[in-house]
């Protein structure tokens, strides 16, 4: 059965899918390395870079369900095609479901700079303070659309890349590869489940999900997709060097591992204390995924609801992901908690399980939309 497929769409700009690409490097690797390599070593160990690999893997799964699903509907976002697929009820109700995720993963993304800053730099600013201030600043780039996001991070991103490379080929001459063996020494089931949850956070790169209709050249957008990931594999595999650095178990303890890279790192005999430089760098980073993902649950639920336009949404949905970055964790350590033990399953679910059911059923039923 074919469908028409001329879903609400809104959204006018159009982008690359190398501009596509760029921008779910920074979506990922903007949170990836500051504080998951804590998370990862603590379960995974010495073999944290194995998980990494693994990863990657699960994660190039994720990427074909999710790019094959919205090949079959070129012209709607999964907002459109959900309903046609499973019916307006069930149909809506998982269009909602992504919505919420993506507005969790926002909320989320603010806090951990909110912790960034106070936790590193600013102790006796309010977390209120940090947590506005960058919705602020996202929600005047929403006003200009998805051009407007995808140009800034191609600003920004050559940025964090050198960033990215500066605290690798900074810290390789203080690692202690000696601290990588014995190679699976706790076996299969850690590493396993390092690489679980290094997946459930590359899983946001189910996003494509809502980008895929604004894309020009929508033919290279699987295979620069697979660009970006295996970049990802390589820029987490920066982030394992902290073992390397101060061992597995003192990794495992830090809040935030990248800036104790940054702060050993020695030009000569002096210290670079170049922190705040690279800190301000992440910044800019985490600045595009929270634009990135607040514009997609502002698009979204404005196509949820029939809207013509998404922008008279784009401040109550800013207030409300401000309320819930600030309210939603005691502190650090509830944050990091929910990363462990709550996110992978959740966002698995939503970002696997939701598209390979829609993808099935459309299968099963023949569905497919005009390209």
């Amino acid at each position: 059965m074919q469908q028409d497929g001329r879903g609400n769409l809104i959204e006018e700009g159009r982008i690359s899918s190398r501009q596509m690409a760029m921008l779910l490097f920074t979506l990922i690797i903007s949170t990836v390395d500051v504080y998951l390599p804590a998370v990862v070593a603590g379960v995974a160990g010495r073999d944290a870079w194995i998980a990494v690999f693994l990863a990657v893997v699960y994660a190039l799964v994720i990427w074909a369900v999710a790019v094959t699903l919205a090949s079959r509907f070129p012209r709607q976002t999964i907002i459109h095609y959900s309903k046609e697929i499973l019916g307006p009820f069930l149909g809506g109700l998982i269009g909602m479901l992504l919505l919420v995720y993506f507005f969790f993963v926002g909320a989320s993304i603010v806090r951990i700079l909110v912790e960034i800053m106070k936790s590193s730099f600013m102790p006796r600013t309010p977390l209120v303070i940090f947590a506005a201030s960058v919705v602020l600043v996202a929600c005047y780039a929403l006003f200009g659309g998805l051009e407007v996001i995808a140009r800034v991070n191609g600003i920004l991103l050559p940025l964090g890349i050198a960033a990215l490379l500066f605290v690798g080929l900074g810290s390789l001459p203080q690692v202690d590869f000696g601290q990588y063996l014995p190679v699976l020494e706790k076996g299969l089931g850690p590493v396993n489940w390092g690489g679980v949850i290094l997946a459930s956070t590359i899983a946001e790169i189910i996003i494509i999900l809502m980008l895929y209709p604004y894309l020009q050249d929508r033919n290279r957008v699987g295979l620069n997709g697979l660009w970006a990931l295996l970049g990802l594999g390589a820029a987490m595999l920066i982030g394992v060097l902290a073992i390397g650095l101060f061992t597995a178990e003192v990794t495992a303890a830090m809040n935030f591992p990248a800036l104790e890279m940054v702060r050993v790192i020695r030009l000569g005999p002096q210290r670079t204390y170049l922190d705040i430089v690279i800190a301000a760098i992440w910044v800019g980073g985490i600045f595009v995924k929270v634009a990135l993902v607040y514009y997609a649950v502002a698009l979204g639920l404005a196509q949820w609801l029939g809207l013509r336009n998404y922008r008279p949404l784009v401040v109550p949905v800013g207030i409300l992901m401000v309320a819930l970055s600030v309210m939603a964790y005691h502190g650090l350590s509830d944050l990091l908690y929910t990363e462990l033990k709550i996110f992978p399953g959740y966002s698995l679910s939503h970002a696997l399980l939701i598209p390979l059911l829609l993808l099935v059923v459309a299968w099963l039923r023949g569905w497919r939309a005009k390209g």
